[in-house]
């Protein structure tokens, strides 16, 4: 979005410093992006935001503290650039520069983003659960980008910095809806992600022990809590029937999906190559192909068809989306390696999610764990859960290496079986369902090729 000087000095009342009269920016660098980096966003002028965070851990958005006005010496040379400052910085160290001062940094944020959103409302699709929700975010947009001009907010950990981010760098008049997971790292991050972009819908997948652990998420209860502010937000909600705790935020108003209860407005009627899915909020069904035959899978359908259809999206259009989607974000695809076809889950070690894999509708399932790689995860608190989940899988075999050795001598998860690497695919083709596990894999490389080598495939 452009904006030019006027505006910022109505918005922001603030003093302006070096900057022509008529300049407009292409560019609000208000957190890191990556288009940024590569010319995705306008190269015109562009605003930066000086901000900083001594403290991450406090609030929990981030990790590490941050402070940008380490940039401004190497940024100095940077003619096209304009400095948005708070008190943290003094007029003696901006000397010679283009810059903008204001009271406070983040509230000129959220000023220029409440600017932004008073003149484009799109209609919000808000996604959150513990499994599942960047995959059912992306497969809303796949949906209703047949209808609608549908943006996506994607980010591997969404703040309230790179939200606004999005929004000024964005959001534009074309766009009619907005599809977003709304994720979190303490208890009241959702809620107030929900005050900076409030969804028309809210979609709540499900409730599980991925959270547990962080600071002030204890019990399963400890998390509905932390979701319901999406639900209670939402004009209409859509809700998991079969899972108890996110049943019982059910509104009058609200829509269920289910994979056993035929009452509901969406359930699966059969199984298998092809899935017949019933909506009794249409009274229709469709029929089409999964990507996976994952129990996650068909509810992340379930909720996008329910969705696509509260839009008045045709089923026509849904099952033809249905038929062609793909996961994005390079977190799980299927490879074929030595003539074999894997589902490849390349995403952060954790319970959870294998939980979501070894919930599937495969006669035979074997899970090759290639590395573990939990992240900034607590590991400790999922060594049970990995022990039950890979219980459920007809073999589960881990690479013998030194990573993996350390792992399992750590922390003792059972009902799996290290092997060296020339048995690690051995027989594979007696399993139907064949998964394979590079924990954080998609962060340190590229492509798949390292795979290959690392399996000697």
């Amino acid at each position: 979005m452009q904006i030019s000087v006027d505006t910022i000095r109505a918005i922001w009342g603030a003093e302006i410093h070096n900057v022509s009269e008529g300049t407009s920016f292409t560019r609000l660098n208000i957190a890191y992006i990556k288009e940024f980096e590569t010319g995705g966003v306008g190269d015109g002028k562009e605003l930066y935001f000086i901000v900083y965070k001594d403290n991450p851990r406090e609030e929990g958005w981030y990790i590490n503290a941050f402070d940008r006005t380490r940039n401004i010496p190497k940024l100095r040379q940077r003619s096209n650039i304009v400095f948005v400052v708070d008190g943290r910085v003094s007029d003696s160290d901006m000397h010679g520069l283009k810059y903008i001062r204001v009271r406070d940094v983040f509230l000129a944020i959220d000023q220029l983003r409440e600017h932004v959103l008073s003149t484009i409302n799109p209609l919000v699709v808000g996604v959150t659960g513990s499994v599942g929700k960047t995959t059912t975010a992306t497969m809303i947009q796949s949906i209703l980008s047949r209808r609608f001009e549908c943006g996506r907010v994607y980010s591997k950990r969404l703040t309230p910095l790179n939200l606004s981010s999005w929004i000024a760098n964005y959001l534009g008049p074309s766009h009619q809806v907005l599809c977003l997971e709304y994720s979190m790292y303490r208890p009241h991050h959702i809620e107030v992600l929900t005050r900076i972009l409030k969804p028309r819908v809210g979609i709540l997948l499900n409730i599980k022990r991925v959270h547990l652990g962080v600071s002030g998420i204890n019990t399963l209860l400890d998390i509905m809590v932390a979701k319901r502010p999406l639900v209670e937000k939402a004009e209409t909600a859509i809700l998991n029937a079969d899972d108890p705790l996110v049943l019982s935020l059910k509104r009058s108003r609200d829509l269920t999906f289910s994979l056993t209860d035929p009452n509901v407005d969406a359930f699966v009627e059969s199984d298998g190559d092809e899935v017949s899915m019933r909506l009794n909020f249409t009274g229709q069904s469709i029929r089409f192909r999964p990507y996976v035959r994952t129990d996650l899978f068909y509810y992340q359908s379930l909720a996008s068809a329910l969705v696509a259809s509260f839009l008045d999206v045709s089923l026509e259009v849904v099952s033809d989306a249905l038929n062609q989607f793909k996961p994005a974000e390079n977190r799980i695809g299927w490879i074929t390696l030595r003539g074999e076809k894997f589902l490849f889950d390349g995403d952060v070690t954790h319970a959870g999610r294998m939980s979501a894999l070894a919930e599937n509708r495969y006669s035979t399932s074997i899970l090759l764990i290639a590395e573990f790689n939990f992240g900034e995860e607590n590991v400790s608190l999922q060594v049970e859960d990995l022990s039950l989940i890979f219980s459920q899988f007809s073999k589960v075999r881990v690479l013998d290496n030194q990573v993996n050795q350390e792992m399992l001598s750590r922390y003792h998860i059972k009902n799996c079986l290290l092997v060296p690497r020339e048995q690690f695919l051995y027989g594979v083709s007696r399993f139907e369902f064949k998964v394979i596990h590079f924990g954080t894999y998609f962060r340190r490389y590229k492509d798949l090729d390292r795979l290959s080598t690392f399996l000697g495939a």
